[in-house]
């Protein structure tokens, strides 16, 4: 049985429209998945941190300073990666799917997209903890060891290891910033779109 069409005069029928729906609703897990594994990784990053942390309190070593970073650094990218198709999930839902749903009702639905992605008060507040607090988290613990690596150079009798883990570090640092610059422009072009 036939009941909407879609932009251009093709008709949708019920069943379409439900595995439409099943689509949506399947997408909108795929979302709450990949923040679940964002909060993971997060929690992990800081996890490993105090490990390394506690061990270098307990025995100094600039072996320990040098690895300090490093998963900080893999959980930062692995947490971008999931931002990343957090956005390819959501994207394919405000542009793809939802207006294939709500067409020709014109009736407001399946807002949600759009809506995370307008102006409002609380902005300011949002943007700090979700760029900002998040980037810190994986930033600061990253950059402060390799600063010191930096000016210190490798001290220890393992200097090329130290030098090989400082080296890795400074690539996954800034591949890190680089994902997340991306990010951040890509969340801004999304609100565009979306306008």
């Amino acid at each position: 049985m036939l009941n909407d069409a879609f932009p251009g005069g093709d008709l949708i029928s019920e069943e379409s429209r439900g595995n439409m729906l099943a689509e949506y609703a399947a997408l909108r897990n795929e979302i709450t998945t990949f923040l679940s594994l964002q909060v993971q990784f997060m929690n992990w990053s800081v996890v490993l941190g105090g490990a390394i942390a506690g061990l270098f309190i307990k025995n100094p070593s600039f072996e320990l300073v040098a690895l300090f970073p490093l998963p900080f650094l893999i959980f930062g990218l692995l947490y971008a990666e999931a931002a990343a198709r957090i956005f390819r999930v959501a994207n394919y839902i405000e542009i793809k799917l939802r207006p294939k749903l709500i067409y020709p009702a014109d009736e407001p639905s399946l807002e949600w997209e759009s809506f995370i992605r307008k102006k409002w008060e609380l902005d300011p507040v949002l943007s700090m903890g979700d760029k900002w607090v998040r980037l810190a988290i994986f930033l600061v613990p990253s950059l402060v060891p390799i600063i010191w690596l930096m000016c210190n150079g490798p001290q220890s009798h393992h200097w090329r290891l130290v030098g090989s883990l400082f080296t890795l570090e400074f690539i996954l640092l800034f591949l890190f910033l680089w994902m997340w610059v991306e990010l951040q422009k890509y969340g801004k072009s999304l609100g565009k779109k979306t306008k």
